[in-house]
């Protein structure tokens, strides 16, 4: 719960410009053993097909944590008491950090089964195999990413429109542009608890207070996440298009393989063809070199040793 600053209003104190931060999508943080910094891992043989199911697995936990936390967000829209808000917020929030702490395993996770592909000790066709699994995975993760993405964008804006509207009651006559700003400053809930204490309700005016404060604070934290979410989106997109590059070398190496296979085979077969040809030719000249001898034979025969 944010600091209660309803006595400063009271004497239109300073402002609390303290930052609402929301953990870094880092999985050591998250205490995910299996992190791995960028290590150079073997990933030949089984192992690559192991990692790829374990990172399938992950990808399933954050699919489920992802509508967990849609359910809280729409929880908090609708809480009414303030305890309740806070209670379902703490609770989010060690959910989203999880997750974060997951998708953050799950892209290192693809880099390492990027770099197992470009193993040189494995066959074309099997680093074709293994490219052509990591980008379908790859392209399954960013779809998620770009639905979680959209799912906090949502939230925000609701969250963002509701206090629009409060802000609205409050100041009836202000701009598009003044209730922006003042929902992205302070000057909503200094003008939500000033409205309400010129009515003489002075505990209605704290609790507007409070609310509406935390309430700026969980729009902060999700535009975090937001913005996380889409510099992930870019990277993992990136390494979609590499690995797509990647898989279509190796096929023009392989066709380019095939192709020398293939004018080797009609090479070897015209050898061959050549080879019987020679040969041919040689007992045909044999052939006549033995006929010859014979009519020598014949000529001496009857003509030197008959007479």
């Amino acid at each position: 719960m944010g600091r209660d600053r309803f006595e400063e209003l009271q004497g239109y104190g300073g402002r609390d410009d303290t930052a609402i931060e929301l953990g870094a999508f880092d999985a050591r943080n998250a205490g995910y053993s299996n992190y791995d910094n960028g290590a150079n891992t073997d990933y030949a043989g089984g192992q690559f097909f192991k990692l790829l199911d374990s990172t399938k697995a992950q990808m399933e936990a954050i699919e489920e944590n992802i509508k967990q936390v849609a359910y809280w967000h729409e929880q908090a829209l609708e809480a009414t008491s303030e305890h309740k808000y806070h209670q379902i917020i703490f609770d989010r929030d060690n959910l989203v950090s999880e997750t974060n702490g997951l998708i953050s395993e799950v892209k290192q996770n693809l880099d390492n089964l990027a770099r197992a592909v470009e193993d040189p000790s494995i066959s074309k066709s099997q680093r074709i195999a293994q490219a052509t699994r990591q980008q379908s995975l790859a392209k399954k993760f960013s779809e998620m990413l770009q639905r979680y993405h959209q799912m906090e964008y949502q939230y925000s804006k609701r969250n963002r429109d509701r206090l629009a509207r409060q802000y609205r009651i409050a100041r009836p006559d202000a701009t598009d542009e003044e209730v922006t700003a003042a929902i992205d400053s302070e000057q909503a809930s200094q003008v939500f608890a000033q409205s309400v204490m010129a009515s003489g309700r002075r505990q209605a005016a704290r609790q507007v207070l409070q609310d509406v404060e935390a309430r700026q604070a969980d729009i902060k934290k999700i535009e975090q996440t937001i913005s996380h979410l889409a510099e992930m989106f870019v990277e993992v997109s990136e390494m979609v298009n590499r690995q797509q590059e990647a898989i279509d070398n190796i096929e023009s190496a392989v066709e380019e393989t095939h192709g020398h296979v293939d004018s080797a085979q009609k090479e070897v077969k015209q050898a061959i063809v050549y080879r019987i040809k020679a040969r041919k030719k040689i007992w045909i000249a044999l052939l006549l070199l033995i006929i010859i001898i014979v009519i020598i034979v014949v000529i001496i025969y009857f003509t030197v040793i008959k007479k």
